[in-house]
C-alpha cells in the first residue's frame, strides 16, 4: 500500500493524464481552404466576397485594433451526417465571432488560456448535419489593443498584435474521451477539496488507485484498442462513485451561465457591442447542445445594441427568452454606478430597463443584478420596490479591504424603511466541486455562505466575463456531473428569479442590514476623472431643466408632452453612468469618448433649453426661470451691458467672474417655484458703496468677521449672529492639502487610509486681489502654485445677503499620483454628519472609534455635507465633488485625484468646480442646507427677452421637494411629478398646481397608476421620512 505522499504523487499523474485527454477531445476531420479580409472597420455584417483574398499557413494578419475576416465553407460527407461538427481555428487573435450560414453562432477567445488553448477554442457548427449540406463559415477575429494595466506602475508588454495564420479545421468530438475526461475531473476535484477525515475522500482515493492500475498514461506506447479498453475499464471503476447521491440535508447551489459585461472598461463601447455579439451568440450555441442550460444577461442596453446591430441574433435571443432559458433579468439599462448617479437617474435606469424587457421579451425583472459596482446607496431599496424589483444581488461586498461583510443572505433596509431580500452570489467560477465546496461548505473565503443556519444554498453564476465568452461547454459538462454527487453540493440549473423566490421561501431568520452597503475599497472612484463627473452633474441638471420646460409648454398649450427631441440625450446620460465610465476607471479612449458624448449632450440640451424657453425678442427684458420647487432669492448673474441696470429697487453690481467675464450681479429678486420673473433693463447708474469692510488681512461682512493667513486662507471666522468662532483645531478654513497618492492596488480606483498621513499644506500664494467690492458681493481672486506643475486660481465670494462663502475654482492640474483636498476644520461639535445621497441623506459618524468607522475615511456626498449641533451648524456644498473625509469637526472635500492606470494620461488639464462654506443659525433643515445646496447646483436660467411663466407646481412644505417634472413615458396630456421628503421627517404637505388638473394618480416609478387622487389644484399628501412619491398629473 502506498503512503500519503506516494498517493499524492500518483494523483498528480492522474491530473496530468486529464490534461492529456483534454487535447484529445476534438479530432480533426479536415483542414479548410480559407480566404481573408482585413479591415480597421467595426462591421456588423459579413463583408462582400470580392474583398477577400486567399490565405495560406504562415501569412501574417493583424495590427493593433484591427479585424480580420476569414471565410470558408464545408460540404458534409456521408460519413459525418447526423454527427455534430465543430470548428477549430488556429490563427492567433484575441476574440472572435463565429458566423454559420450568415448567422452569429459562437465565439473564440484566447484572453483566458487553459491547457494550451483559449477558453473558447472549438465551437459547434451544426448539431445534426445532413449529407451534402454546404455550411458557410465566417470568422471575424479581433487582434486586440494595448492596455497598460490597472495597478500602480504596471506596464504590460506592448506587442504588435500581428499573428500568423495556421489553419482552420473541421472537427468532431470524441465522446468516449470527453465522457471519461469529465468523469475523472469531477472525482479528482472532489479528492482535492474533501477533508482528510472524510470517508468519501477515502473511497475516492481507492477509486483513483484502481484507475492508476488500469490506465495507460502514454497512449502512444499502446495500440488504440488497448488504450480505449483501459478507458472502458476506468469508466466501470468510476461508475459506482459517480452514482452515489447526497443525503436529503445536503446544501445546494443554483447555477446559471453568465458573462459579466462591462459597457466600457479596458475597451471602448464600440468593442463592447462586438463582445456582446460574441458572448450572446455563444449562449445560443450552448443551449442547442445542452437542453438544461440557462443564462442570465443583465443590462438591457446590451440587448438593445444587439437589436440594432445584429437583429437576427436578437430574434433568436427573444425565442430562448420566451422559453425561460435566456433570462433578461437585472432591472436596469446599464449596470450603473450607485454612488454618484443621482436619484432621478437611478429611477430612469430601472424605468428604461424594465420597459425594454417588457416590450421585447415580455419579461419584468424582479432582481437588481449588480455584481461589480463600487458600493450601494441606501436609497436603492425604495427605488427597487417602486420599479417592481424585489431582489438584490451582488458579489462586490466580499471585496472589502478592512471588515468582512457579515451576511450573504439578508434583508437590506433603506433610508425610508423599505426592505428588499438580498443575496451575495458568486461569479466567474466553475460549476465544479472545487468552487462549490469553497463557497458552500468553506469558511475561509469572504464569498462563502456565512450563516449556514440561515441559508443552505448559494447562487453560482459561472462563466468568463468581459469578452471571455461566458460559459464554455466544459463548464456545462462539469455541472452535469455535479447535479447530485455525494460530497459535492447539489447543483441544478435555474434562473435568478426562481432561485431568489426559493431562497426567500426557505431561509431561517435572516438578519436585516440597514443603511448603505459601503464598499471598503475603490474610494478614489468618487473623485477620479474630474470632467467626467462634472459633465454627469451638469447633464443631469440640464435634462431636468429641459424636461420642466417641455412639460410647462405642453400644459400651457394643452398639447401632449413628449421627449422625442431629447430622448437620445437621456440615453447618452444613462449609458455614461456605467460603473467604470462614471467612476473614471477606463482606458483613455473610453474616457475620451464619454467626454465627447456628454459634451455634445450639454451643447444640444443648451440649445433645446433656449428653444423651449420661447422668449420674445424684447431687448430690454431678461427672463429668469426658477427650475426648482422652492422660491429663489439668491444673487442672479446677467450678461453685463455697459450703461444698463435692472429696473427696480435691487442691489446691483458689476462683477468680474472667474470664467464668464463681466456680469451684472442682481440681488433681491424673488422667483416663485417652477416659474419665471421678467426683469426690465434700463439705462442708469448702478448703486455705489459696499456692504463689506476690508482692512489688510481682515474682512467684515454683514455675517462674519474674518482674518486671513498670508496664503489667503481663513484663520478666523467669527459668526456675528451666533457670536462664535467657526475655525476649529487644525488647518485654516479652505486650506489646500496635497498628498502623494500611490495606492497599494487599483491605481484609478483606490485611495488608502495611509494617504491621510501624507497630506501637507504646500500651496504658495502667487497673487491676491479684490476684483469686486460692492453692495452685492466681495470677490477675492487668489492664484496659488499648488505644486511645481499645478496651479489653482480661485475666487472667494462673500455675499451681502447670505452667510454663504462660495469658491469658484479653476485647477490647472498637471500632476500624477497626487491627491488634492480643501480643508474646513470647524469648531462645531457633533458625533455625526448628514451627507446627501439620492433622495435623502445618511448620518455618518465623525468618530474613528472602531474598525467600521476607520474604514469610512473617504465617503460619498452629493450636493452637501452638513455638521450641526441642535441650534447651529455648517455645511460644505459642491457642484460636482463627490468624495469627502470627516473626522471630528474637520470636513475635507476631495478636489482631485491623479491616478495613471488604466488611463495612463492621468487627469491633466483645466478643471473647474464650485464649492461653498455655509454657516447656518438653527440646526439642519431644508431651509438651512437643502435649499442652498440645490441653489448652488440648479442655477436660475437666464434668457434675453420676455417669457412670463406662472408657477406650474409648488410645495407647501420646505422639506417636500419636487425633484422632477417630466413627460410620461407613454405620452399623452399628462406629466410625471417626482416628489420626496428630504429631511427625514414624517410630513403632511400640500402640492399646489398652477392649473386645474383633469385627473391625478399616484403611480409606481414605472408610471403605472396605483391610486387615483382627488383632482384639484391642491393635493394633500402624507410622506414617511425620505419617501418618494410619483404622481401622474393630467391636464
Amino acid at each position: 500500500m502506498l503512503n500519503d505522499k506516494q498517493i499524492l504523487r500518483m494523483l498528480r499523474k492522474l491530473k496530468r493524464f486529464e490534461e492529456h485527454l483534454d487535447s484529445m477531445i476534438f479530432e480533426k476531420v479536415c483542414e479548410l481552404p480559407v480566404l481573408a479580409y482585413q479591415t480597421d472597420e467595426s462591421l456588423y455584417e459579413i463583408p462582400d466576397d470580392s474583398l477577400y483574398h486567399p490565405v495560406k499557413p504562415g501569412d501574417i494578419w493583424g495590427g493593433e485594433g484591427t479585424y480580420c475576416w476569414f471565410k470558408s465553407h464545408y460540404t458534409v460527407p456521408e460519413e459525418y451526417a447526423g454527427r455534430p461538427l465543430f470548428l477549430r481555428p488556429k490563427m492567433g487573435g484575441y476574440e472572435a465571432l463565429l458566423w454559420v450560414d450568415g448567422k452569429p453562432f459562437g465565439t473564440f477567445a484566447t484572453k483566458i488560456v487553459v491547457t494550451g488553448h483559449g477558453n473558447h477554442y472549438c465551437d459547434m457548427l451544426v448539431k445534426n448535419p445532413q449529407a451534402g449540406q454546404d455550411i458557410k463559415i465566417d470568422v471575424e477575429f479581433y487582434s486586440g489593443h494595448y492596455v497598460m494595466g490597472c495597478m500602480p506602475f504596471e506596464e504590460a508588454e506592448h506587442n504588435n498584435y500581428r499573428f500568423p495564420f495556421s489553419e482552420m479545421d473541421i472537427c468532431v468530438k470524441n465522446e468516449k474521451i470527453a465522457d471519461f475526461y469529465f468523469n475523472l475531473r469531477a472525482l479528482s476535484e472532489l479528492v482535492e477539496v474533501l477533508d482528510d477525515t472524510s470517508y468519501r475522500k477515502a473511497e475516492l482515493i481507492n477509486v483513483m488507485l484502481q484507475l492508476h492500475q488500469v490506465l495507460y498514461y502514454d497512449p502512444s506506447c499502446v495500440s488504440k484498442e488497448e488504450f480505449y479498453a483501459s478507458l472502458e475499464k476506468g469508466q466501470e471503476i468510476m461508475a459506482p462513485a459517480l452514482a452515489r447521491h447526497n443525503s436529503s440535508t445536503a446544501p445546494s447551489v443554483g447555477i446559471i451561465g453568465h458573462s459579466h459585461m462591462d459597457t466600457a472598461w479596458l475597451w471602448h463601447i464600440g468593442e463592447t457591442i462586438k463582445k456582446c455579439a460574441r458572448t450572446y451568440s455563444n449562449q445560443l450555441n450552448l443551449m442547442e447542445q445542452y437542453p438544461e442550460y440557462t443564462f442570465i444577461q443583465s443590462s438591457a442596453y446590451h440587448a438593445e445594441v444587439i437589436r440594432q446591430h445584429y437583429p437576427e441574433l436578437f430574434s433568436r435571443i427573444q425565442e430562448r427568452a420566451l422559453e425561460g432559458r435566456y433570462e433578461p433579468n437585472g432591472g436596469v439599462w446599464v449596470e450603473c454606478d450607485c454612488n454618484i448617479t443621482s436619484g432621478e437617474s437611478m429611477i430612469r435606469q430601472f424605468l428604461w430597463g424594465q420597459r425594454f424587457t417588457r416590450k421585447y421579451f415580455n419579461f419584468t425583472s424582479d432582481a437588481f443584478w449588480l455584481p461589480d459596482t463600487f458600493g450601494y446607496s441606501a436609497a436603492i431599496p425604495q427605488i427597487m420596490q417602486g420599479c417592481g424589483v424585489k431582489y438584490f444581488l451582488t458579489t462586490k461586498m466580499a471585496w472589502n479591504d478592512t471588515n468582512q461583510f457579515p451576511y450573504d443572505t439578508f434583508y437590506w433596509k433603506g433610508i425610508d424603511g423599505t426592505r428588499v431580500f438580498s443575496h451575495l452570489n458568486k461569479t466567474h467560477v466553475w460549476p465544479a466541486p472545487k468552487d462549490f465546496y469553497q463557497y458552500v461548505y468553506g469558511t475561509a473565503s469572504p464569498d462563502a455562505i456565512r450563516q449556514k443556519y440561515v441559508a443552505d444554498r448559494k447562487l453560482i453564476s459561472y462563466g468568463f466575463g468581459d469578452g471571455g465568452g461566458g460559459p464554455q461547454y466544459e463548464m456545462v459538462e462539469m455541472a452535469r456531473r455535479c447535479h447530485d454527487l455525494e460530497g459535492c453540493p447539489k447543483a441544478e440549473h435555474t434562473t435568478v428569479s426562481h432561485f431568489m423566490q426559493e431562497l426567500e421561501a426557505n431561509v431561517h431568520n435572516p438578519d436585516t442590514y440597514s443603511g448603505e452597503l459601503y464598499l471598503e475599497l475603490h474610494r478614489g472612484t468618487l473623485t477620479n476623472q474630474h470632467n467626467i463627473k462634472r459633465h454627469n452633474r451638469l447633464a443631469e441638471i440640464a435634462l431636468h431643466n429641459l424636461e420642466y420646460l417641455t412639460v410647462y409648454n405642453a400644459v400651457e398649450k394643452g398639447a401632449e408632452a413628449g421627449d422625442s427631441q431629447y430622448r437620445d440625450l437621456q440615453e447618452t446620460l444613462l449609458v455614461n453612468q456605467f460603473h467604470d465610465i462614471l467612476p473614471g476607471t477606463c482606458i483613455p479612449r473610453a474616457h475620451q469618448e464619454s467626454l465627447k458624448a456628454t459634451g455634445e449632450l450639454l451643447e444640444k440640451s443648451a440649445s433645446l433649453i433656449n428653444e423651449a424657453a420661447s422668449v420674445n425678442d424684447d431687448k430690454t427684458s431678461v427672463t429668469v426661470v426658477n427650475p426648482t420647487s422652492f422660491a429663489r432669492h439668491e444673487v442672479i448673474y446677467l450678461d453685463y451691458v455697459p450703461g444698463m441696470r435692472v429696473q427696480g429697487n435691487y442691489a446691483q453690481q458689476v462683477v468680474d467672474t472667474l470664467r464668464g467675464g463681466k456680469k451684472l450681479a442682481v440681488d433681491g429678486v424673488e422667483i416663485p417655484p417652477y416659474s419665471s420673473v421678467v426683469l426690465t433693463l434700463e439705462a442708469g447708474e448702478l448703486p455705489q458703496g459696499s456692504a463689506f469692510t476690508r482692512d489688510g488681512d481682515s474682512l467684515e461682512t454683514p455675517f462674519a468677521k474674518i482674518r486671513f493667513t498670508k496664503n489667503g486662507y481663513m484663520s478666523s471666522f467669527w459668526d456675528i449672529a451666533a457670536e462664535r468662532e467657526l475655525k476649529g483645531e487644525g488647518y485654516a478654513l479652505n486650506t489646500f492639502l496635497v498628498a502623494e497618492d500611490v495606492p497599494a492596488e487599483w491605481d484609478n480606483w483606490d485611495v488608502d487610509a495611509d494617504m491621510e498621513m501624507k497630506f501637507r499644506d504646500c500651496a504658495h500664494l502667487i497673487s491676491s486681489e479684490t476684483v469686486c467690492d460692492g453692495p452685492v458681493e466681495l470677490r477675492i481672486r487668489n492664484r496659488y502654485q499648488l505644486t511645481e506643475k499645478s496651479t489653482i486660481t480661485q475666487d472667494m465670494i462673500f455675499s451681502a445677503s447670505s452667510p454663504i462663502v462660495r469658491f469658484e475654482t479653476l485647477m490647472d492640474w498637471q500632476d500624477d499620483h497626487r491627491f488634492l483636498k480643501t480643508a474646513f476644520d470647524t469648531s462645531i461639535f457633533s458625533d455625526f454628519v448628514r451627507q446627501e445621497i439620492q433622495f435623502g441623506y445618511l448620518k455618518r459618524p465623525t468618530t474613528r472609534n472602531n474598525s467600521e468607522d476607520k474604514a469610512k475615511f473617504e465617503v460619498l456626498n452629493h450636493k452637501y455635507t452638513d455638521i450641526s449641533e441642535t441650534r447651529f451648524g455648517a455645511a460644505i456644498l459642491n457642484d460636482c465633488k463627490y468624495g469627502i473625509s470627516v473626522y471630528g469637526g474637520q470636513l475635507r472635500l476631495s478636489l482631485h485625484k491623479g491616478g495613471l492606470r488604466p488611463d495612463f494620461n492621468g487627469d491633466k488639464g483645466e478643471h473647474y468646480c464650485e464649492y461653498a462654506f455655509l454657516p447656518h443659525c438653527g440646526g439642519f433643515s431644508a431651509e438651512t442646507v437643502i435649499e442652498p445646496a440645490y441653489a448652488l447646483n440648479y442655477k436660475p436660467l437666464v434668457f434675453a427677452g420676455a417669457r412670463p411663466m406662472n408657477s406650474l407646481i409648488s410645495s407647501g412644505a420646505p422639506n417636500v421637494v419636487i425633484e422632477t417634472l417630466k413627460p410620461c413615458e407613454d405620452g399623452g396630456r399628462a406629466f410625471i411629478a417626482r416628489v420626496y421628503e428630504a429631511e427625514g421627517a414624517y410630513t403632511h404637505g400640500e402640492l399646489q398646481l398652477g392649473f386645474e388638473p383633469s385627473a391625478v394618480y399616484e403611480t409606481n416609478m414605472l408610471e403605472e397608476p396605483q391610486q387615483e387622487l382627488t383632482a384639484n389644484s391642491s393635493l394633500r399628501l402624507t410622506f414617511r421620512p425620505f419617501e418618494i412619491k410619483t404622481l401622474k398629473i393630467c391636464y
